[in-house]
């Protein structure tokens, strides 16, 4: 061990001074608690993002391709291009738009979606969602969400109309397109603005009742790794030409995204100031010591150290601190994640978090990230009271002793 170590270690822990060991605890306290709280608050601004990411994706495609100018009817030639691109697991053309359902007098916007009944099984799964009734998009059956059910005062077996915002012309002017269809099941996502406006029929129904012929709103891929969608969407993109353009689920939901992580980062940086705080204790403990070991840093001096050598023993004061609390700090706040994502201690309310629990979520990076930042502003707090203990002079301090 080296002797500037040795010394460090002795003048950090001596007892002799009551009061330099209450401050070494204390300053080991603040970093320990500044750490702490550092891997907490991000674990639950990650699993918070987490959570909604998850939710997001049993509603939402992983990619989706349309037309730019909506006219969508070569969609099996775009099929042969994309099928075998490495990460996409399966396709499904479909059809999306906004109609108005009716009962009696009860009229509600809504979003018809028109989908292959067996292919979309492996992608909303409505089958595994169904509340009420069953998953049957044949004949003139459609799947309604809840709150679609309730606004409409209807049940499975009831039937509704449906306005199609697609009409005709007439001597008496534009008449919209109606038709009646059977409610064979009714679906809770669990997300309001889905289930106050969802309606599900068969890819067919969607495109008669549109009159889009064998046109199509788009494609929509699954794909092997859905949190990371932006690898597959360039490969896609390279296969595409425009008028096709390629959105994966972040593009569509980038302004949610990017305002979960600016609020990550401002609270990383507020809570980040519990250990600048915590810092300047080890400064003032450093700058004490430094003071009461006034003659052996001017003996150490006259028998050959230098001052690289004083300022060694004082920093690594410092980083031991440091290195202490920061330890002990993620030791309990990886132990406080582990728990509460583990056991699920915290509970929120589905209908305004869209999630029943909140996860603890932190990488291995952002652990990283962490305690180099602690270990970092230990070093700088650490330095200019070292640096003031190197220029001792020897003669004036041993002038009268």
């Amino acid at each position: 061990m080296p002797l500037y170590l040795k010394i460090a270690l002795r003048y950090l822990f001596s007892t002799k001074s009551k009061l330099s060991s209450f401050m070494s605890i204390v300053s080991i306290i603040g970093i320990t608690l500044g750490v702490a709280a550092l891997i907490i608050t991000m674990a639950v601004m990650g699993g918070f993002m987490y959570g909604i990411k998850s939710k997001l994706l049993e509603t939402a495609p992983h990619i989706m391709i349309v037309k730019a100018d909506g006219k969508f009817q070569e969609y099996q030639e775009v099929v042969q291009k994309i099928k075998d691109v490495e990460g996409v697991i399966d396709y499904e053309p479909f059809v999306y738009s906004q109609a108005i359902a009716g009962k009696s007098s009860n009229l509600i916007p809504v979003y018809v979606r028109g989908v292959i009944p067996e292919k979309d099984k492996n992608f909303m799964a409505l089958d595994k969602k169904i509340i009420s009734g069953r998953y049957d998009l044949t004949d003139d059956n459609i799947i309604l969400g809840k709150d679609v059910a309730l606004a409409l005062n209807v049940w499975v077996g009831d039937s509704i109309n449906i306005m199609s915002p697609v009409g005709r012309k007439t001597p008496i002017g534009f008449l919209p397109k109606l038709k009646e269809f059977k409610v064979a099941g009714i679906v809770e996502f669990g997300i309001y603005e889905y289930d106050s406006t969802f309606v599900c029929m068969s890819l067919e129904n969607a495109q008669s009742f549109f009159d889009l012929n064998d046109a199509i709103t788009g494609i929509q891929l699954k794909i092997k790794d859905p949190f990371n969608p932006s690898i597959v969407k360039e490969k896609l993109e390279k296969r595409l030409d425009f008028p096709y353009i390629v959105r994966s689920w972040t593009d569509m939901n980038k302004s949610l995204f990017q305002a979960l992580q600016l609020e990550k980062f401002a609270m990383f940086l507020v809570i980040a100031l519990i250990v600048v705080v915590a810092s300047f204790n080890i400064s003032s403990l450093i700058a004490t010591k430094s003071r009461e070991k006034r003659k052996e840093i001017a003996i150490l001096k006259t028998i050959g150290a230098d001052s690289n050598f004083i300022k060694k023993i004082f920093i690594l004061q410092g980083l031991i601190i440091g290195f202490i609390g920061t330890t002990l700090g993620l030791i309990i706040g990886l132990s406080v994640v582990y728990i509460g994502d583990t056991f699920h201690l915290v509970k929120l309310n589905p209908e305004v978090y869209l999630i029943n629990y909140l996860p603890m979520k932190i990488s291995i990076l952002e652990v990283f990230i962490i305690a180099l930042s602690s270990m970092l502003i230990c070093f700088l707090s650490s330095l200019f009271p070292a640096i003031s203990a190197s220029k001792e002079v020897p003669a004036e301090v041993l002038r009268y002793d």
